[in-house]
């Protein structure tokens, strides 16, 4: 030893050095951050050739996916729901959303090369649509869509309610056409954010688990074992590219996946108690799930799956899963049927 060499340091080293890959990979896995992990890569060989077999990740980006157009959106969809209200829905343009990053995640995601489990997280706010309230969603995919609830609300108060003003001062009919925007907007974002995911499986077919959130927990998109293997089954069949997207249009295919047809189902409680002495104002659940002639037949059935996936949904959430059974006791029923876009 040199003099003056700190021998524990030489220790420490030593006992790293010693511990074999599995255990250092269960580090890696416990550390997930990616750009932690790359920075990893730095510090030694035996690191290098490690890190990239880590199967557990997540992935922080900074800004992906965004509106294409800032100016004609909200005035496009206004005039798109006046023609809505006469007939509940008749083919949908598209608002289309693009990469405004080279370094996507599918990109940044080559460095690895085993991953099983990847949690993603985007800005919040992909497509800017103005909303007065709040808004909760999950959308859960395999090769597209096979449901969205979510929860609108005007706020959470904490003082007294009066529920005579409420009542008399609020028309969900009038209400109905943002609620609907909001639920088209929504819809458009987690098939966005569904196609990002794709083209991540596209080339890590090992993954088992996708998770999409976006930053201030509004949103997330799904995709479990089984969404994953309905993937790849229908890339095998199909020969295309995974995701849904349709084929027609090479500019869908590069920006989100297609939505099809769908029964939107539709709880409204003007105000919910919750507990603590919270009031939940203008409180809408909204299911959306594929329509097939099964779904048509079987209505009782589906009610009940509908009911099953909403409290799935918001499960081990006080404030919001509470709301969520309340609407679903005693909430006005809506539904409407919406064509693929």
């Amino acid at each position: 030893m040199a003099e003056g060499q700190d021998s524990s340091l030489i220790h420490i080293d030593d006992a790293f050095d010693s511990l074999p890959d599995s255990i250092i990979l269960l580090i890696f896995n416990s550390v997930s951050d990616v750009k932690t992990l790359i920075r990893c890569r730095a510090v030694s060989k035996r690191f290098n050739s490690l890190v990239p077999h880590s199967d557990s990740l997540f992935l922080k980006v900074d800004c992906v996916i965004s509106s294409d157009s800032d100016s004609d959106e909200n005035s496009f969809l206004y005039g798109f729901f006046k023609s809505v209200v006469k007939s509940f829905f008749d083919l949908i343009s598209p608002i289309l959303v693009q990469s405004e990053s080279q370094n996507s995640p599918a990109q940044i995601l080559r460095q690895f090369i085993r991953i099983q489990r990847l949690e993603i997280e985007f800005p919040t706010g992909d497509l800017k649509v103005e909303r007065i309230g709040g808004v909760k969603w999950r959308a859960e995919f395999g090769i597209t869509l096979r449901s969205c609830v979510i929860l609108l609300f005007r706020g959470i108060r904490y003082e007294s309610y009066d529920e005579t003003a409420v009542a008399d001062g609020f028309d969900f009919i009038e209400e109905l056409k943002s609620k609907v925007f909001l639920t088209i907007s929504t819809l458009i974002t987690a098939s966005a954010r569904h196609n990002v995911l794709a083209e991540v499986i596209e080339e890590h077919l090992e993954v088992e688990s996708l998770v999409l959130r976006d930053r201030e927990g509004e949103g997330v998109v799904e995709m479990d074992k089984d969404g994953l293997d309905e993937w790849r089954k229908s890339r095998e069949r199909s020969g295309e590219d995974g995701g849904g997207v349709a084929a027609e249009g090479g500019e869908w295919r590069r920006t989100r996946t297609r939505v099809p047809s769908t029964t939107v189902r539709m709880r409204h409680l003007p105000r919910v108690e919750l507990r603590r002495g919270m009031w939940m104002e203008d409180a809408t659940l909204v299911v959306v799930r594929p329509t097939t002639n099964a779904s048509k037949d079987k209505t009782d059935d589906m009610e009940k799956e509908n009911d099953e996936v909403a409290l799935r949904t918001f499960e081990g959430d006080d404030v919001y899963g509470e709301a969520v059974g309340a609407l679903l006791k005693k909430g006005r029923r809506y539904q409407l049927e919406m064509n693929s876009f």
